[in-house]
């Protein structure tokens, strides 16, 4: 009997650090570096766009996230920063870029151009 009731407590404890372990969350905004193949990190996690999108819709719920920070920002595709702008205004919060230790908004570099008046 003891020895469920320890077994029992660790595997708690384990599935609670995880959760908590992998957000990687400063001042109510969502950390996210670009990875490779067009995926991103964050924390502990590596996940595509679709994955992203759910996680940060989760992270906005529960934890009131109001913004994402692209870090590293040099090292991200046009479809990363695209995506990331998107996910921002799809889930109502900021996407903003660490550019030397200022947020600044991050910029869509695949929005459309509005055409030239004739």
């Amino acid at each position: 009997m003891y020895k469920s009731i320890v077994v029992a407590a660790a595997a708690s404890l384990f599935v609670f650090a995880t959760a908590f372990a992998g957000d990687a969350i400063d001042d109510g905004h969502l950390l996210v570096k670009p990875a490779k193949n067009n995926t991103f990190a964050t924390g502990e996690f590596i996940m595509g766009k679709a994955e992203l999108f759910g996680y940060i819709g989760d992270l906005k719920d529960r934890k009131k996230i109001t913004g994402i920070v692209l870090r590293d920002a040099d090292r991200a595709t046009p479809e990363q920063k695209h995506l990331l702008v998107v996910t921002a205004q799809a889930q109502k919060i900021d996407a903003l870029v660490d550019e030397h230790d200022k947020l600044v908004p991050l910029v869509d570099p695949l929005a459309a151009t509005p055409a030239a008046a004739k």
